[in-house]
C-alpha cells in the first residue's frame, strides 16, 4: 500500500483549508492525522478517499477496496443494524461483525432505536464487513463510553496487524494517536506546516510509552494551536 500527496490545495468560499500539503507513506501503515477542531483534518481525509476534489495537487492511493467511517451517522434509517451491513456487503454474515462491536443482540433494531455510540459502532462494523484493503476513520471513537472505546481500539489494532490492511485515522485525541499509530501527522497552519512522526509498530508499546508519546503529542499540538496563548 502506498499514499502519495503532492502540493494539495483546497479552499471553501475563499478561505484556504489546505495550502500546499505534500506527504508520502508506504507499507501496512496506521497513519493518524492529528489536530484541533477546524484545522482541515476531515477535509484532507475526504480528499484522500475521493469524496472531495482538491482545487489543485494530486493524491495517489493504492487501494482496490476502501472502507470509510464518517464522523456523522450514515446509517439508512429504514434498515435494521444487520440490514445496514448486508446492503453494502452482500453475502457476509452481519451478525459476525455486529458481534465484533458488541451489538449482536441489537441486530434487528433500527438506527432510531440505538444510541449515538451504538450507531457509531454499526458504522465501524459496516466498514469492516466490506473487507477493505484500507479503511479511513473520521473520529471513530467519539461518543463512545470508555469501556467500548477501549475494546474497539484494541480490536481495530488487531485487525490492522492480522489482516494486513492500512488505516488512516483522523482524531483530535493524542492518546488515541499514541496507542494505535505507526505514523502521525500533526496539522499546523492549514496543513501548510505539518509535523510528521514515525513511531514504528504499536504492537508492543507499553502503557508508559503510550502515555509519554501522548504527552509529547499534546505539547506539540499546543505549540501549533492558535487557541493556546
Amino acid at each position: 500500500m502506498h499514499l502519495r500527496i503532492r502540493d494539495l490545495h483546497k479552499q471553501f468560499d475563499g478561505e484556504k483549508i489546505i495550502d500546499g500539503f505534500s506527504y508520502s507513506i508506504d507499507g501496512d501503515f496506521f497513519l493518524t492525522i492529528l489536530g484541533s477542531s477546524g484545522c482541515g483534518k476531515t477535509t484532507l481525509l475526504r480528499i484522500i478517499g475521493g469524496i472531495l476534489k482538491p482545487d489543485s495537487g494530486t493524491v495517489e492511493l493504492d487501494s482496490k477496496r476502501l472502507g470509510f467511517v464518517f464522523q456523522d451517522d450514515r446509517l439508512i434509517p429504514w434498515l435494521t443494524a444487520a440490514q445496514n451491513i448486508s446492503i453494502v456487503s452482500p453475502g457476509c454474515d452481519p451478525v459476525e461483525f455486529l458481534s465484533f462491536v458488541g451489538l449482536k443482540k441489537h441486530k434487528s433494531k433500527y438506527p432510531s432505536q440505538l444510541s449515538g455510540g451504538m450507531c457509531r459502532r454499526v458504522n465501524i462494523a459496516r466498514a469492516l464487513a466490506f473487507n477493505p484493503d484500507i479503511i479511513l476513520l473520521d473520529e471513530p471513537f467519539s461518543s463512545l463510553d470508555v469501556v467500548i472505546k477501549d475494546r474497539l481500539m484494541e480490536d481495530i489494532q488487531k485487525i490492522w496487524m492480522r489482516r494486513g490492511i492500512s488505516v488512516i485515522m483522523v482524531t483530535h485525541d493524542p492518546a488515541e494517536a499514541a496507542r494505535l499509530s505507526t505514523d502521525i501527522i500533526i496539522i499546523q497552519d492549514k496543513l501548510s506546516k505539518t509535523d510528521s512522526i514515525d513511531l514504528g509498530s504499536p504492537e508492543e508499546r507499553t502503557m508508559d510509552e503510550i502515555d509519554r508519546i501522548a504527552r509529547s503529542l499534546l505539547s506539540r499540538m499546543k505549540e501549533s494551536s492558535s487557541f493556546v496563548q
